[in-house]
């Protein structure tokens, strides 16, 4: 029996025995040793099946690595943004040999390359995956509302106080941020979209329509680009709404240029959008018109879970 403990989202985990054994189970808290291992001790006295392999997170403070540590339990690292597609991929019923072009969109997760990912494509599969292409990196440091200021640092434009998040930190904190992103010292790279859409938001302020209007140009997969065309129309006085707007847009050609690419390279024509960044209504349906030819495949808010797609990805080795 195959054994996925999310370490961020409890109190779930899953089970699965066999390919035609794969489920969700029952509810207990990955912080509570004693409640997890009551819970499998349970299925363990009603299924006869027993843990035989752990499915963790490559966070290296995963809470599952202990606890199969504890127990004697091997482990198999499943890189997160592979187990969002591929509990996609499982919620509509894909086969076990199925492969898919994968837009992997959240605010980051471990990779294996020490990064911080969640602006990801990739060719997967239940068993592996492909990484086609990334946002590139952005060096990240601090609490979350520094990201819109390590953004703007990225892109060249400089930290003036008409900006909104730049007047949000004190100059001491500026000064202390702005020494960590040149030096490098305690920072990581990420290359999440989502952080990347906070960051704009935080300069552009709240939205609450929807709206259709070009995409702002973006040349490659450089979010300096689209940082530095925000800032543009943000000092023009541009409404947020509409800067909302062109940034959903953009985000959808970007998707469908790189979905276009990857099929013409693998010849591909699945396309899954996972992670929580399609968690919003009017990106995803923007997402989806610029994606006609193509199959496409999503989640609900919040569904299918994380803990799904580590699972499948465990068991198929």
């Amino acid at each position: 029996m195959v054994v996925a403990l999310p370490w961020e989202v409890p109190p779930t985990f899953a089970v699965g025995a066999g390919r035609a054994a794969l489920g969700v189970g029952r509810q207990a808290w990955t912080s509570e040793d004693q409640d997890l291992d009551d819970a499998l001790a349970g299925l363990r006295t009603e299924s006869g099946a027993k843990p035989e392999l752990v499915a963790v997170d490559l966070y290296p403070g995963d809470p599952a690595r202990r606890w199969a540590a504890r127990n004697g339990l091997p482990v198999r690292a499943v890189v997160r943004h592979h187990a969002l597609v591929a509990a996609v991929m499982a919620a509509h019923r894909l086969g076990p040999d199925e492969h898919v072009i994968g837009f992997a969109f959240d605010r980051g997760g471990y990779g294996p390359d020490g990064a911080t990912w969640g602006g990801e494509v990739l060719a997967a599969g239940y068993k592996e995956f492909r990484r086609l292409a990334h946002l590139d990196y952005v060096r990240t440091a601090g609490r979350t509302h520094h990201a819109a200021l390590a953004q703007l640092r990225h892109a060249g434009v400089p930290w003036d106080l008409d900006l909104p998040p730049v007047r949000a930190c004190a100059t001491r904190e500026r000064r202390v941020l702005a020494g960590q992103l040149d030096s490098g010292h305690g920072c990581g790279a990420t290359s999440s979209l989502g952080l990347l859409l906070d960051a704009l938001a935080a300069l552009h302020g709240p939205t609450t329509g929807h709206g259709a209007f070009d995409p702002y140009p973006m040349r490659g997969l450089d979010p300096g680009d689209l940082v530095r065309a925000v800032v543009g129309d943000v000092r023009r006085g541009t409404s947020a709404e509409t800067i909302a707007a062109r940034v959903r847009a953009t985000v959808a050609t970007l998707v469908a240029r790189q979905a276009r690419r990857c099929a013409d390279d693998l010849g591909l024509d699945i396309v899954v959008l996972a992670g929580a960044v399609f968690d919003d209504p009017a990106l995803t349906d923007a997402v989806c018109t610029a994606l006609r030819g193509f199959t496409v495949l999503t989640g609900q808010p919040g569904q299918p879970p994380l803990v799904l797609g580590q699972l499948l990805c465990a068991a198929a080795g």
